[in-house]
């Protein structure tokens, strides 16, 4: 329902009203077309723009040793979430995700990490491995564990 003294642009009221003053809407027209052309004229100086920093999407790989005889890989970021699996110490996993926050067991506190093992993909809790930034250091020392 319109309110009285303002019109509804839906019955075609601003419309009729520029159509009663076309030299507001040739002024409109013009000012628009002035600032672009104004602002890049050659004589006028040019003012530096900072952006703020951009952060680079890294796409580097984490990998991680099992250190625990028997690890379990579950299907979500808990204790309680079923077993997938289990992988032995000494295994060499590529570290895909990390959980937002960190979590308790077994009087431990860590994050959950999702991993890749050869092809097995789950959930492991950090304490039971040892994370590195390169696989040959990941290599090395499963080395040692086996």
């Amino acid at each position: 329902m319109p309110v009285e003294g303002i019109p509804s642009p839906y019955r075609g009221e601003y419309t009729a009203s520029l159509r009663k003053k076309p030299h507001v809407f040739v002024l409109l027209a013009a000012s628009l077309l002035c600032v672009p052309i104004a602002s890049c004229s050659r004589g006028g100086s040019a003012d530096r723009v900072n952006l703020p920093p951009t952060p680079v999407l890294s796409i580097r790989t984490t990998w991680a040793v099992v250190k625990s005889p028997l690890l379990r890989i579950r299907e979500e970021p808990s204790n309680k979430s079923p077993v997938i699996s289990h992988i032995r110490m000494g295994a060499v996993v590529e570290i895909i995700a990390k959980s937002d926050k960190t979590d308790a067991l077994e009087d431990e506190v860590s994050f959950w990490y999702r991993v890749n093992f050869d092809g097995l993909k789950g959930w492991v809790f950090g304490t039971y491995i040892e994370i590195f930034d390169s696989r040959s250091k990941a290599n090395s020392y499963s080395e040692t564990l086996q």
